[in-house]
């Protein structure tokens, strides 16, 4: 290139110094005083079983609450069934948040958002690792210790039921000295894993807003618990249930400074957070011929992130003996496309596996992003046939269709086609109102495009994740978005 300029026009050089050769005082934020942490238990005692109501009540005169520090701790307990143990998740069907009695979240089946989510924003290294100690457990081979379970070289990642064992033997371990007399296993799960707001980047004036209250409601024992046995007898009872976080503490000058914006300011203090909602479709049948399938699910949205789709058969959504809140099935589909309006996304519908996952990864940062999800190819091909508690069926695998397939990834499902409609994705730094309308494109509708060969009849559940907002302004907060 160099003789196709002349040396005038030639970009300067600039000298810099490395940042190891550089000196200078340290930057500091004296804004922030202290940071300190807090547990409460819930308003409804400590303890909790099936289709039971647990409510917690944050509130704090002078701090900052840091939404990211915040987890849920419990320790779960099963008794009766055969290999009973805890679905993949946590046992809240429904979760509620509200603010100053303002609501926030709503979400319905939401251990199934949290399954969808891990599934293709965790990874494997963190599902094995953390995730162990906040309700990961199904695939995990690594925790696999019990006399009899399968070893060696037939061990594998998703192999579920040869996991389920050990699973049990902790959930059902009884109270020792050394566990301070306490029975089952503990758990401890992020609020950002259980919900969006979990995940919002600002520290939220609580003292500005008003208290936050969470909702909780579990689910009955056939939605909580799983065996890949006959069993119908299994139970659960949760206990020891706290919720902890982190109050930061700032100079008082400048929570004068918030005050005075959220009392005067017209604008107010403006915070975004993702806000999920988890819809239930119409049945799409079973079918031996390419079927395409149309999904039409509603959110008055102007800032729509991104949507998921996860399908499990019809004859197992409450069943013990299926995890119908982690195994996804593939249900033999081969393209999916979503529109909204006139627009469609993908412009030509993603088809085959590989594509479908791509585009997935791609709603989630990059379809290079390191973390690669918690799924593989025989876990996002695999579809497990529910309808006989007891039996290892599949439907098909990744290396075959029918009933003579690979039954060792049975339950192992984790088929979650994503689509991101944000404008902003990847390494550069996220905007903080993205995504697309669905109010103003589409009446607030979205259809999902669907073309498979299920081999039973599939409910599936559409998530749509959205941005919200969390205004104080004019001395009211309110909550902005749908």
């Amino acid at each position: 290139m160099s003789g196709l300029n002349q040396a005038g026009d030639l970009l300067p050089f600039s000298e810099v110094v490395p940042e190891s050769a550089q000196f200078g005082a340290p930057e500091r934020a004296s804004i922030l005083t202290q940071r300190r942490r807090c547990r409460v238990t819930p308003q409804t005692g400590p303890s909790a079983g099936p289709n039971s109501q647990v409510q917690f009540l944050i509130a704090d005169q002078g701090g900052l609450l840091d939404l990211r520090s915040v987890v849920l701790n419990y320790t779960i307990t099963t008794s009766g069934g055969a290999n009973a143990c805890p679905d993949d998740g946590h046992p809240f069907m429904t979760v509620q948040a509200l603010l100053n009695g303002q609501l926030l979240e709503n979400i319905q089946n939401a251990p199934k958002l949290a399954n969808a989510e891990m599934t293709l924003a965790g990874s494997k290294s963190y599902y094995q690792t953390a995730g162990s100690f906040q309700g990961f457990e199904l695939l995990n081979d690594d925790l696999v210790n019990v006399a009899g379970a399968t070893a060696g070289a037939n061990a594998a990642y998703g192999f579920v039921s040869n996991n389920v064992p050990t699973i049990n033997q902790r959930s059902q371990r009884a109270g020792a000295a050394v566990y301070n007399g306490l029975s089952g296993e503990q758990r401890s799960i992020p609020l950002g894993l259980v919900c969006g707001l979990g995940r919002m980047k600002q520290y939220l004036p609580i003292a500005l807003t008003g208290e936050l209250a969470f909702v909780l409601i579990t689910g009955s024992a056939a939605d909580v618990l799983f065996t890949p046995t006959t069993s119908t007898d299994a139970n659960y009872s949760l206990g020891q249930i706290s919720i902890e976080y982190d109050i930061v503490v700032p100079d008082a000058r400048y929570m004068q400074v918030l005050q005075k914006v959220a009392m005067d300011d017209a604008a107010g203090l403006l915070i975004p957070y993702e806000s999920s909602i988890v819809t239930t479709g119409a049945i799409i049948q079973g079918s031996t011929t390419m079927t395409e399938s149309s999904l039409i699910v509603s959110r008055a949205t102007n800032n729509l992130l991104r949507a998921s789709v996860v399908q499990i058969p019809s004859n197992a959504i409450s069943q013990l003996g299926f995890p119908s809140q982690s195994c996804f099935g593939h249900a033999g589909t081969f393209s999916m496309q979503f529109r909204i309006g006139s627009q469609v996304y993908p412009q030509i519908a993603a088809q085959g596996d590989a594509a479908l996952f791509n585009m997935s990864l791609l709603a989630y940062g990059s379809v290079m992003q390191e973390n690669g999800g918690v799924t593989n190819r025989c876990l996002w091909g695999n579809s497990t046939n529910g309808a006989t508690p007891g039996t290892i069926a599949v439907f098909e695998t990744s290396e075959a269709p029918g009933s003579g397939a690979s039954v060792k990834f049975c339950f192992g499902d984790r088929f979650v086609p994503s689509y991101g409609f944000q404008t902003i994705k990847g390494s550069a730094a996220p905007a903080m109102i993205d995504g697309v309308s669905l109010a103003g494109a589409s009446g607030s509708q979205l259809i999902v495009s669907l073309i498979s060969a299920p081999g039973t009849a599939y409910t599936p559940f559409i998530i749509l994740t959205a941005l919200k907002f969390v205004k104080a302004a004019g001395g009211a907060v309110s909550v902005i978005g749908a």
